[in-house]
């Protein structure tokens, strides 16, 4: 029996799987990257840890091309239900990240894709439970304090990614409630690499977006002024990939919920975006200026700023607090994770990307 993992090669996926390594088990990751394999391993190789794994990657790690977007996954009918029938535990992780991307290629990955997947969960044995990686920004544009189990449905959304991933969940709850199913939904904040070492040629994530825009920007002769809308007072929850993963883990591990249960991985501390701005200025030669409102007449480089970081813009005015408690009784075990400071942010703007921006998760 094995462990399916879709996007099991992107940012979050990498340290997924590298956790489910560790424990010994069998892992198949479904991906529809190309060299999945070779990312995976390239990537335990540059923590140290290829060598250590409790099974050698060539029995332990199986990887299968696939389309989230096509039937069957774009499988062979006989490979498919071969896959299904000795699937022990599903995670979803995949997804089109970009917070400013083309809406139909977002709503496609993320909403038709999960429809997609649970299709293939439907065929797994009985008792096989479901992980879906979802995100603590389903909370749309609410402030204040956001519950787990909020019953407050929300309709509006900053960008197409969020509506899209409120869309997955509710796909989610419906096929376990039809299907008489375990699953357990994964909120996690905005996740960041983890420090203090550098991997390289990590997959892009949310922050690395804000860096690329920055610094294609920044002027070489003095100071590139952007004036951005933001409230001052404003924070976000960030998490390093490396703690987020470990906890879903754990709470996959310990999981004992029947039917559906939700979440939020995220830190227990905000981060100001004034700090966070901070950090982009210790490492582009910028300087940004938050304003009330949008420049009533940006300049050129301001207007392209702005385009490039449209899906992130909203979260500079956000004042809410997501509520831990499930991940508190839960994760015990774990060592907290490490505060995310202005040196902690240099260290993440100035990590190498080189993966696209719409990629698996």
């Amino acid at each position: 029996m094995t462990r399916v993992v879709t996007g099991g090669a992107g940012f979050v996926g990498l340290h997924l799987v590298r956790e489910q390594l560790f424990q010994g088990r069998h892992v198949t990751v479904l991906s529809h990257v190309r060299g999945g394999r070779d990312r995976i391993e390239g990537f335990l190789a540059a923590t140290g840890e290829l060598d250590q794994l409790p099974v050698p990657l060539k029995k332990s790690l199986t990887v299968l091309p696939v389309d989230l977007e096509q039937p069957m996954l774009g499988m062979s009918r006989i490979d498919y239900r071969r896959l299904a029938a000795t699937t022990a535990e599903i995670w979803h992780v995949a997804g089109a990240v970009d917070l400013h991307g083309k809406d139909a290629h977002v709503w496609r990955t993320n909403v038709h894709g999960t429809e997609n997947l649970l299709r293939l969960a439907s065929l797994s044995p009985g008792g096989t439970p479901l992980r879906h990686i979802s995100t603590a920004f389903v909370a749309g544009t609410r402030q204040g304090h956001v519950r787990e189990d909020d019953g407050e449905p929300t309709e509006a959304f900053e960008n197409a990614y969020e509506h899209a991933k409120h869309e997955a969940e509710a796909l989610v709850r419906d096929w376990a409630d039809r299907e008489g199913r375990r699953a357990l939904i994964f909120r996690p904040g905005l996740l960041v690499p983890p420090g203090p070492r550098t991997v390289p040629d990590l997959p892009a994530h949310a922050l690395s977006t804000l860096y690329e825009a920055t610094r294609q920007l920044a002027g070489t002769d003095g100071r590139t002024e952007l004036r951005v809308a933001a409230d001052p007072r404003a924070q976000l929850n960030l998490l390093p990939v490396d703690w987020a993963a470990r906890a879903m883990e754990h709470l996959a591990s310990n999981d004992e919920v029947t039917g559906v249960s939700v979440v939020h991985v995220v830190h227990s501390g905000n981060v100001p975006v004034r700090v966070i701005a901070a950090a982009l200025e210790d490492v582009c030669s910028v300087r940004i200026r938050m304003t009330p409102a949008m420049p009533a007449e940006p300049t050129i480089l301001e207007r392209d700023f702005h385009r490039q970081i449209a899906g992130f813009l909203p979260y500079f005015r956000h004042r809410r607090h997501f509520d831990d408690t499930a991940l508190r009784e839960r994760v015990t075990a774990l060592v907290p994770p490490p505060n995310i400071d202005r040196p902690y942010l240099r260290f993440c703007f100035g990590a190498p990307v080189t993966a696209p921006r719409t990629t698996e998760a």
